[in-house]
């Protein structure tokens, strides 16, 4: 009987230093605070370019979308680039790494194909990305901008996205 209390003891000591151990990994690598969402803020950049010409396609704002279902998984936050090229022509937004504190890489940040219509970019378009946070707290801060067929590029816009409070 003594053996079986021990091995009962034993196997529910075992079970909740796994418990615990689960919960202390999931504690330290998650926020203190579980509330903290995703958000993105365009920061002012002394850096910032111009429009390459007069005929260059405008970077006018960007925007939030947070927590969007896309082909089958949700992403945090979806950055809308609104846009307008007078001639039509803008065919691919560029997005440049500026400064992280997370496992982030250029090659992680594709360019964006335009296929948008003419008159829709002369009107004023928009261009939608995507951004998975994963669990880590981190920061990620790009550069965007919008290049046209002509080798033009619009003005340049940096934004910072803070996944779980970073």
């Amino acid at each position: 009987m003594r053996t079986i209390l021990l091995l009962m003891g034993g196997a529910l000591a075992l079970t909740a230093a796994v418990w615990a151990q689960d919960y202390n990994v999931d504690i330290h690598v998650r926020p203190a605070n579980r509330e903290a969402k995703p958000r993105l803020e365009v920061v002012r950049d002394a850096q910032a370019t111009p429009p390459s010409s007069s005929n260059a396609p405008v970077l006018d704002e960007i925007t939030a979308r947070y927590y969007v279902q896309a082909q089958g998984q949700v992403l945090d936050v979806v950055p809308d680039f609104h846009f307008h090229a007078a001639n039509g022509n803008a065919i691919v937004l560029h997005r440049e790494l500026v400064a992280t504190n997370g496992a982030v890489a250029q090659t992680q940040i594709p360019n964006a194909t335009i296929n948008i219509a003419p008159e829709g970019q002369k009107g004023g378009a928009v261009i939608s990305g995507g951004w998975r946070c994963g669990v880590p707290v981190y920061y990620v801060t790009m550069r965007a901008v919008v290049m046209d067929s002509d080798g033009n590029r619009s003005n340049s816009l940096t934004y910072t996205i803070h996944c779980n409070g970073g």
